[in-house]
């Protein structure tokens, strides 16, 4: 008879070696299906993606399980994900994208028979679906599916088969030219997602794409695509929820983080702990904007030679933008720290009808480190905040902010820039230099209503004659502790215009200053509060038609 204490030993031993279900009971281990067993052979020239293929539909019809692809080189068109299933990419193992546009058949939408019921998709997919129909992984209306290792992806796309200018002159047209390219991974309408170690390289379109999915985890991968001309973001998210990139890397051609919403809203991200570099964007919301951004946090992110945009928060397609939080940004030698537009240019995307001018709101943006440098065309351009004539952008709040220009530009090209015309440019694509050289240096705010401007701080490096903030057209303004450099003849540190109420708080001028204020237009209501500004040549500087009663002390 075995002894109580001995059966304690036993049922431990036991339980040591069963894994247990979350409600304690063992369950079975999951399945391990080599791909070698089912025909691939990992030399580099032959195609494989058959044989992962047949891999992951057993490991499906057993109901779930691990798809183990070893050490090689794997030449593969497009694989396709099963629910349940997770592809793991041993270190050594790369899987090479084929480079036959051929071997990348065309994603089918969903299906009423799949795995989910999800809602479907508007009835203009596939038909208006302009990106994502190819994929080398592939994944439609799953559930609690992975791709984990330390494996490569790489997506051979410097072949001239996947150039958008050998495609067109081979008879494609500029859009199917565009989208006929592969991506890395295309998941659709999936939930319970995970993407976790994998490193992607050199793809042939965006790295990843994440369309009307739930619950996705993006977790320690690297991302190094830095090609310009193949659209190369390193991550989309497209109408998704709940969502979190985290601890990862990304060097990229075009934007690294891309937030869209093609048909409806993308909400409840989250996104800490990245190291990003672009030739174009940090991190983007837009330009798909059918749908709208709601509950975003970005946070705890390093981004070093950043083409654009550190972070560029855009409504242009008539969706609604509100509750974005960013915190803990360091940026060096990008080309502005902020770029936020509401615009109206009106695409329809995934949805058939024009749409109105959307609205973007609630933004918080704290603890900032951005050091800017000139662009390739060497304007003077810098960060922005602005709306449309009678559609302000609204409730922005910049708080614990240093900007500091590395600009090297000729010493009068910043002269005189306070006066000139900036552009609406109501319809045009958003980016950062859309409307040319900007009159100040540090922030330009138009068409905003609730700016608030704590502790913020700019400089440069070399000569800058414009002013450090200039808003235009702005309705309750809030300005506290803002500290600039200035030069001997440069246009004064604040310059507001057709501002009404501003409350102004612990402004001072440094020795030299030649202008520390200067209002102009319709403003009206400005309220000092605690400012010093018996340093400067001229406080306060009052244009044509502006009275000094409109500031009160």
């Amino acid at each position: 008879m075995i002894s109580f204490l001995s059966r304690l030993l036993l049922l431990g031993c036991l339980g040591s070696a069963l894994p247990l279900s979350a409600t304690g009971s063992a369950e079975r281990p999951a399945l391990v299906h080599d791909v070698r067993d089912y025909g691939a052979r990992g030399d580099g020239t032959t195609l494989d993606s058959a044989a992962i293929n047949r891999a992951i539909e057993a490991a499906a019809a057993a109901g779930g399980g691990s798809v183990v692809v070893p050490a090689g080189r794997y030449r593969c068109g497009t694989v396709t994900l099963r629910s349940h299933v997770t592809l793991r990419l041993e270190a050594g193992a790369v899987l090479i994208g084929s480079t036959e546009l051929s071997d990348y058949p065309e994603a089918a939408p969903p299906t009423p028979t799949d795995t989910i019921e999800f809602r479907r998709l508007l009835p203009v997919y596939p038909t208006r679906f302009e990106y994502g129909r190819h994929s080398l992984i592939q994944a439609i209306g799953l559930e609690n599916v992975a791709i984990e290792g330390r494996g490569v992806i790489d997506g051979s796309g410097d072949h001239p088969n996947f150039s958008k200018a050998e495609l067109i002159r081979r008879g494609l047209t500029r859009q199917e030219a565009h989208s006929r390219r592969p991506y890395g991974l295309s998941f659709i309408q999936c939930r319970n997602v995970r993407v976790s170690g994998i490193s992607f390289r050199n793809l042939a379109f965006w790295a990843q794409d994440y369309l009307d999915c739930e619950d996705v985890l993006v977790d320690g991968i690297t991302v190094d695509s830095p090609a310009l001309d193949r659209n190369n973001d390193g991550i989309d998210i497209d109408g998704s929820r709940r969502v979190r990139v985290v601890n990862s890397s990304f060097n990229t051609g075009d934007d690294a983080i891309c937030l869209k919403a093609s048909y409806r809203d993308c909400e409840d991200i989250v996104i800490s702990n990245n190291v990003i570099s672009s030739l174009v964007n940090g991190i983007k919301m837009g330009t798909a904007s059918n749908g709208g951004f709601k509950n975003i946090a970005l946070s705890n992110i390093v981004m070093r030679k950043v083409g654009a945009a550190g972070i560029a928060l855009q409504i242009v397609d008539g969706g609604h933008m509100d509750g974005i939080a960013v915190n803990n940004i360091v940026m060096y030698e990008a080309g502005a720290a902020f770029f936020i537009r509401l615009g109206d240019r009106g695409r329809a995307w995934m949805r058939p009808e024009h749409h109105a001018v959307g609205s973007l709101k609630n933004v918080l943006i704290n603890n900032v480190v951005a050091q800017i440098y000139t662009p390739w065309d060497g304007r003077p351009l810098g960060s922005s905040i602005s709306g449309l004539p009678g559609h302000p952008v609204e409730d922005v709040t910049l708080s614990n902010i240093r900007i500091v220009s590395l600009r090297e530009q000729p010493r009068d090209q910043t002269l005189g820039l306070g006066e000139a015309a900036i552009p609406e440019n109501l319809h045009d694509y958003p980016e950062y230099s859309m409307f040319g050289s900007l009159p100040a240096y540090g922030l330009y705010a138009r068409h905003v209503r609730g700016l608030t401007l704590n502790t913020v701080s700019t400089d440069f490096r070399t000569v800058d004659h414009r002013s450090s903030l200039f808003c235009d057209q702005v309705e309750d303004l809030r300005i506290a502790g803002w500290q600039a450099r200035t030069l001997p003849d440069s246009d004064p540190v604040i310059r507001l215009r057709d501002v009404r109420g501003a409350d102004l708080i612990g402004l001072s001028a440094g020795v030299g200053t030649p202008g520390l204020l200067r209002l102009d237009g319709a403003t009206s209501d400005v309220v000092l509060q605690g400012c010093d500004l018996s340093r400067a040549k001229e406080p306060l500087i009052f244009g044509p038609g502006v009275a000094p009663a409109v500031v009160r002390r």
